[in-house]
């Protein structure tokens, strides 16, 4: 998982069907450096497409899971042992009201 800013919407007319109805939101991911108050570096990833079912809106910070997580997130009621239906990588599992993080003990001062 990763913590991220939610950038913008997308949408589109044509899709898998599995994915009608399904809202998409662009995120971008946050660097460590930016959530200790500092500078991004310059090679930060550009924006990850990202399913969403818990209504997460632009400015806001959200945890994203990758993979099966992201498929089982956004299906919270399949019954046990069924696969997940929608061909997703990565969608939002929360929407983050504060965080902190530690100073870099390591870093020069």
């Amino acid at each position: 998982m990763f913590l991220a800013r939610v950038v913008g919407t997308v949408w589109s007319t044509v899709k898998w069907q599995e994915l009608e109805g399904l809202k998409l939101l662009l995120v971008r991911p946050y660097h460590l450096d930016e959530l200790r108050g500092g500078a991004a570096p310059g090679d930060l990833h550009d924006g990850v497409v990202v399913a969403d079912i818990l209504g997460a809106g632009v400015g806001e910070d959200v945890v994203i899971a990758y993979g099966h997580s992201a498929r089982v997130g956004i299906e919270p009621e399949l019954p046990p042992g069924t696969p997940p239906s929608r061909p997703i990588d990565a969608a939002v599992v929360a929407i983050v009201d504060r965080f902190r993080v530690e100073p870099d003990e390591g870093a020069d001062e």
